[in-house]
């Protein structure tokens, strides 16, 4: 028993320093290519009221997320939660998902909520993350239908009547177990209030890379929301922290082929990284440290 203890941590750190190397191996690949001096000089230079929409956008988006965890955790009839411990979940969440490459250890939330059972809070996670990830197939298949990419145009269009059912024909698939059919009449509830919230949030995440792309030439909302949706598929490729360098490497050649030069898609990829996932990241930190010493 010990010994397969050991093995498994030690499966865990190789997995760890895997993923780590992959993610600085894709990061080298990119700024090995790239006017250092030409990048730090679109971070620097942004207007102020650009940064200060940005910032709302992205309590926006964060809002839009916490509500949607809510409603995963309410489908569940029996639970009950207590005060602020839906809010204090997330944030530590979005702490614990650079715990681990991939953003798998944003799993570590369900630890703090105090559900009927943990397998419960198990089902809500997974139905959380099962709508965030089809939003990001609904965006990039609805792209892929607009954007030339070398894929039959039938093939295009299949994936994208697919994608656009999916939260239609998830309600059937709670019913193949017993312990997730009590769970349909809250999925019929909430699955559509789901749905909304992630079209938005993921609306709200090209608002922001079209206002900071339009800063360097006129661009459309149109162009720039079909091209970074199929560069998000990058949070679907769960090889490095948060899509680190996956999703630059897949933006480059989209965006290079409308005029932008691969200096001013890296900048406008990380300041919107470190303005969403690293500003919360540190927010949920702090919460965990807080929550951790008081229970």
């Amino acid at each position: 028993m010990q010994l397969e203890k050991k093995n498994s941590n030690l499966r865990g750190i190789l997995s760890f320093i895997l993923k780590l190397g992959i993610t600085i191996l894709i990061m080298w690949s990119i700024f090995s290519k790239l006017n250092l001096n030409e990048v730090m000089r679109e971070f620097v230079s942004q207007p102020i009221w650009v940064i200060l929409i940005l910032l709302g956008i992205t309590v926006l988006r964060h809002w839009g997320q916490y509500l949607t965890w809510k409603w995963a955790l309410m489908i569940n009839p029996n639970y009950h939660p207590a005060k602020y411990e839906i809010f204090n979940s997330y944030m530590i969440g979005q702490a614990l998902r650079f715990a681990i490459p991939g953003s798998f250890g944003i799993i570590g939330k369900i630890a703090f909520i105090h559900n009927d059972n943990k397998i419960n809070s198990l089902y809500s996670f997974i139905l959380e993350r099962i709508f965030v990830t089809w939003a990001l197939l609904f965006f990039a298949s609805m792209a892929l239908v607009f954007v030339d990419i070398g894929l039959p145009s039938w093939l295009s269009w299949i994936l994208f009547l697919i994608f656009n059912t999916m939260p239609f024909w998830m309600y059937f698939l709670l019913s193949v177990d017993r312990r997730l059919k009590k769970l349909q009449p809250g999925y019929l509830k909430l699955a559509p209030a789901m749905v909304m919230a992630q079209i938005v949030i993921t609306l709200l995440n090209y608002v922001q890379y079209w206002l900071l792309l339009e800063q360097v030439q006129p661009v459309s909302f149109w162009e720039i929301m079909n091209r970074m949706s199929l560069s998000h598929l990058a949070y679907s490729i769960p090889i490095t922290f948060a899509g680190l360098g996956v999703k630059e490497k897949l933006a480059i050649p989209l965006l290079s082929d409308i005029g932008y030069m691969s200096e001013n898609i890296v900048s406008t990829t990380l300041i919107i990284f470190i303005i969403h996932d690293v500003a919360a990241a540190l927010v949920g930190a702090i919460i965990f440290l807080k929550v951790k010493r008081t229970k």
